[in-house]
Formats: C-alpha cells, structure tokens, sequence
C-alpha cells in the first residue's frame, strides 16, 4: 500500500492572550489557541519575518478622558470645542453615532445629542503621549513619531536584545502600555511604512493586523487609493477625475498618464500603490510646520480681544518649538471671516527664533492690519515653518520697551515657571481680562 501524503500546512500563530508562539500542523488556520483556548489569536504566514511597525493610539484624546474619569466608560465622549469649534477626538461610541474628528462640534452634538463634550487638555495629552513614547524606545531607537498619538518603529536587529519576535515584542508593549498607562493602542505590522500605516487602520481598538510582503500586489489591487500614506484627498480627487480609482488601477497605469494628473510624484505614489515603499523610519525627522489654532465661542471684531487670544497662541507655538528644539525663520497667521473666508498673512524673518515674545510682536501687526470695521473673525491661527536650528535669535530691538536681551532673559525665567507649575500659572494682563469676557468658555 502506497503511504499517505499529508495534505496539512503549517501555520504561524499567536496568542494574545497569553502570549503563546509557534507553528501549528493543520487543514486551516486556527481559531483558538491550544494552550490557554482563547480566541484572540493572530496568524501569518510571514508574521515573525516582519520588522516595521505603525502604532496608532485609540481615540486618544477621549481615551485619556475616560481613564482619568471611569464614569465616562460607557458614555460618549466628544473631546472639542465649544459650539463653534471643531472636534478633535471622539471616543467609539460617539463615532458609532456619526460622530468624527474635524465635524463641527454643533453637528457632532445633533448625531449624539447624548455625548459629553470637554474641552481638550493638550498639555496633558502631551505628557501621556510622552509615557507610550518612552515605552516605545525600550523596543528600539529607531522610532519616528507622527503626531502626538501614532508613531512608526523599525525592530530589524532587535531579536537578540528581546530574545523574541519584533511582533511579541510588540504584543508586549501593547500589553504593558494598556495596563500601565491606562491607553490601547492598535498595531500594523509589515515590512514598509506604508503597509504598515495601512494594517494599523484595519483592526482598531486593541488590534493588532499583519500585511505581508510575499503577495502584497495581489492584496492591494482592489484597495482604494486612500489607503495609500502620504497620498492627500485633493490628489485622490485629481486621480479619481481621471478614471483612477484603486490601487490597482495605479499598478497598471500608463506613466505619462499618471504625469499629467500627478507631476513628478507619479514615479513614487505608483511604487507605493505596488507595496514599493523604500522610505525609512527617520528618528529625527524634522517637522514641516508647528502652528496653533482656536476657534471663537463668539466671532470677534475687536484687536484687544484677538491680540489676547493671539499672545496664548504663540506661547503655545514657542513651547512646542522648544520641546523640539527647533527654530522657525517664516511665521503665518490664519484668521477666518464669519461667512469661513480664510485668509493667511506670512512673514519671513531675518533669522530664526523659538521665543514666543518674538513671534507675538511679529504676529501681532500682521493681526493688527486685518482688523477693520465691520470685520469679524470666527477662527485665529498662529504657525512656523522654514526651520534652522543653527542660526540666532532675531533682533526685534524697536519692538519691546525693554531690550532684545532683557525680554529673553524673562520669557526664559516664565519658562521655568510654567514647566514646574503649568501654563497658566503665570498670565499676562490682556489674556487675564480676555478670559473674563462673557463669550469665553467656563
């Protein structure tokens, strides 16, 4: 009798419920684990091979609320501006409702007339940011963070420091930063940046998703063209326009085709729409821009109400170029008009500077030349861009009743007053009478 061939695969699973790891004979891919019989497992064929990882916290903003208050657990929680603001986190409950981030906070409250709205504590979403970020760099130094809640790690090299997998080590941390600091975190693991931002977008909260790089061709073809990171709606619209719709559509296309709607990024956005993603993770990549903005209870037409408002923004600015270490040579305002105009005002500077003194007397007169009769303003930002680390600080000399040195001397000695004490432990007269008008925020 001729002997039986086995037909069985072998698949690669893990537990993460209790961390298990292995190879298992099999028909099909497991459901549950064989150790602890859980059925929160993951498997991949590649899924020990893979080094980039994206980690994208959780509704974070509203999920640092609700740790910090458990009563909100179950509650919807909106985490934005007054009636005129925008939201900037909702937790999943509220965004079962139709609620998202950037929806104005007046439609956001019709979709879930029952969410609790707060206003947003960005120092201290600061600081939680700064707790998974250092949980991250015991992984590995090559962390390239996003934003203030997302980052992208490269664990190659790193199985002899963890004596395990990139993706265990990964559980863990995701384990340990759920427990210890209170937040979930969801995970996209593959082998490009791209790919990676992609998979952590599949399985959210808590999740943890695996793209591999053996087919990824095939897994993309039919993939919309938002998926692809990096590539903006106003090109999505442009390659939609022309008859592009998937990734796959990009794969096949002509180049001279892709040219003419995307220039000279056509090369690259069609390697990405490929998995062709050579960009590395960048520890020290240098922020494009740090700017700030409010958006007002009540439009404003007058310059004392709009400088004072003005003055928190630009300490805001500064303290974020500081945290970076970073100096800015152009500054720009945004204001918008009560019928949502908006209209920018820039200004390039001699030399670079972080000092909030310094950006303030600058974005005042551009401020200050807006406000007319009859011209009201519903929204103000502040931003800098154009950075230099190693120029010097500009020379505002005729812009201060004390000197450029005296006033630097100041803003230093408030710095250290507000990191042992916060923001508001010290506030400037005009900020001090604009927070008592009656269209402010209790």
């Amino acid at each position: 009798m001729a002997p039986s061939i086995s037909t069985s695969s072998s698949f690669a699973i893990l537990c993460r419920t209790c961390g298990q790891t292995g190879f298992i004979g099999d028909d099909v891919a497991p459901t549950t684990c064989p150790s602890c019989h859980g059925h929160d497992i993951r498997s991949h064929p590649e899924m020990f091979d893979l080094n980039i990882a994206h980690i994208d916290c959780d509704a974070f903003y509203a999920s640092v609320e609700k740790r910090d208050n458990p009563e909100l657990r179950d509650r919807p929680v909106i985490v934005g501006g007054g009636d005129r603001g925008v939201v900037a986190a909702a937790c999943y409950i509220a965004r079962k409702a139709g609620v998202h981030s950037a929806m104005p906070t007046w439609r956001a409250i019709k979709k879930c007339p029952d969410a609790v709205i707060i206003r947003p504590r960005m120092n201290h979403y600061v600081t939680v940011s700064r707790q998974i970020r250092d949980k991250m760099f015991t992984l590995t130094p090559l962390v390239q963070p996003v934003s203030i809640d997302e980052a992208f790690l490269d664990l190659s090299g790193t199985r002899a420091v963890h004596r395990c997998s990139p993706v265990e080590a990964l559980v863990r941390l995701q384990s340990e930063i759920r427990d210890e600091i209170g937040i979930t975190v969801s995970i996209g693991l593959s082998g490009t940046k791209s790919l990676a931002k992609m998979a952590s977008d599949r399985d959210k909260p808590d999740g943890l998703f695996i793209i591999g790089m053996d087919h990824v061709d095939d897994w993309l073809a039919g993939q919309d063209l938002g998926v692809l990171y990096g590539l903006g709606k106003a090109a999505i619209a442009r390659l939609n326009a022309a008859g592009f719709y998937t990734c796959g559509d990009l794969a096949t296309a002509d180049m001279q085709a892709l040219r003419i709607v995307l220039g000279k990024q056509a090369g690259q956005i069609q390697e990405l729409a490929r998995g062709i993603d050579p960009r590395p993770v960048a520890p020290n990549a240098a922020a494009k821009s740090i700017s700030s903005e409010t958006t007002f209870n009540k439009n404003l037409s007058s310059f004392d109400d709009l400088e004072a408002e003005l003055e928190a923004l630009c300490l805001k600015v500064s303290t974020r170029l500081k945290e970076k270490d970073i100096r800015g040579s152009r500054l720009t305002i945004k204001l918008k008009r009560a019928n949502h105009q908006i209209l920018t005002r820039s200004k390039t500077m001699q030399t670079s500077t972080n000092k909030a003194h310094i950006l303030f007397a600058i974005s005042r007169d551009l401020v200050k030349a807006e406000v007319a009769p009859n011209r009201a303003y519903r929204l103000l930002g502040v931003g800098v861009d154009q950075f230099g680390d190693d120029a010097p600080d500009a020379s505002l000399f005729d812009m201060f009743e004390m000197d450029d040195k005296r006033a630097d001397q100041l803003e230093e000695a408030l710095d250290q007053v507000t990191r042992k004490l916060g923001q508001d432990a010290v506030i400037s007269g005009r900020r001090f009478q604009r927070s008592k008008k009656p269209d402010k925020p209790t």
